[in-house]
């Protein structure tokens, strides 16, 4: 199974093309994009500036407001600190990028201004890893309601995170799929030291949503807890479990899909090959009529004989 990119792909490739310009000359640009979890970008010069080569990118989340309470403004300006610009109208927050200014990393400048929405997610899990890694009291269960009918939760402990996600499933076959996906993601923990637990649970929220309040419960919602350790969360790997957790809704949706439009093809090839089977079966066309050289129709004795003047019995 492949993983999802962490960046967006037409972000970090517009970048580079533009860094790339041979005559130095830029065009003017205004593109929308949509990304997953409702997240939209808009890409564009300012019209009234002659200097088409500040490219300005700015980013609305439905959830920026929530996570505003979790030092999503200090993750901005640690990761871009020479970017932020004032904000477009609608949108919660604006980069600029100076093309004609060439960074010496290209690729690794147009890759990290196209996390910007990895970045912004990452805030309150910056916040837990960084509590627990100092040893605080655990605080109170964080609510990030990132899509209209899901949301993430954060419940931090002494030296542990729990991070649930609430998946709504519009068809019923999907939760099938997912209880296969994820029972798979036990198995492999038997095999596989240091991993995370994984938890799934129908319509029944686990015990450490107990008093959330507008929770919602419905025979298509599911619950899906990771247990995260300080070995999850400290040195090198903090960054790569913020990647992999914050993907995860989408890296399963993703995988229930091709799984359905598999196996799709193959229903589809098991029929052809059905209707194969019973093309051959079909019995052998009888053999076409046989005239003289006088054009009368020859034809055995036992066959009904249509007229008398056009048939020649044999």
């Amino acid at each position: 199974m492949i993983l999802l990119d962490y960046h967006n792909k037409i972000i970090e490739d517009t970048l580079i093309e533009r860094f790339n310009s041979q005559d130095g000359k830029f065009e003017a640009l205004e593109t929308v994009i949509a990304d997953f979890d409702g997240v939209t970008f808009h890409l564009y010069t300012a019209p009234e500036s002659a200097n088409k080569n500040l490219l300005n990118i700015s980013m609305s989340m439905k959830c920026y407001s929530e996570l505003k309470k979790h030092g999503v403004d200090d993750i901005m300006k640690r990761f871009y600190p020479n970017n932020i610009t004032s904000t477009e109208n609608g949108y919660d927050i604006t980069l600029q990028v100076d093309c004609a200014s060439k960074p010496a990393d290209v690729p690794k400048f147009a890759k990290e201004i196209s996390l910007i929405k990895r970045h912004a997610f990452g805030a309150p899990f910056y916040k837990v890893f960084a509590d627990i890694e100092a040893k605080k009291p655990a605080g109170p269960l964080i609510e990030i309601s990132y899509r209209d009918d899901e949301a993430f939760y954060l419940k931090p402990e002494a030296d542990r995170v729990i991070v649930i996600f609430s998946i709504q499933f519009k068809d019923q076959d999907d939760v099938v799929f997912a209880k296969v996906f994820l029972q798979e993601y036990q198995d492999a923990r038997k095999t596989m030291q240091n991993s995370p637990s994984v938890l799934f649970s129908q319509k029944e929220p686990p015990m450490e949503l107990k008093g959330v309040r507008n929770l919602k419960v419905s025979e298509g919602q599911g619950f899906v807890s990771f247990v995260l350790f300080a070995s999850h969360i400290s040195g090198t790997k903090k960054e790569k479990s913020i990647d992999n957790i914050q993907t995860f809704r989408n890296y399963l949706h993703y995988h229930i899909k091709c799984s359905k439009a598999y196996m799709h093809t193959r229903m589809r090839n098991k029929v052809k090959s059905f209707l194969q089977v019973l093309n051959r079966a079909k019995s052998a066309p009888e053999s076409a009529e046989k005239k003289t050289i006088t054009g009368k129709t020859f034809r055995r004795a036992d066959e009904p004989q249509q007229s008398a003047d056009d048939d020649y019995n044999i």
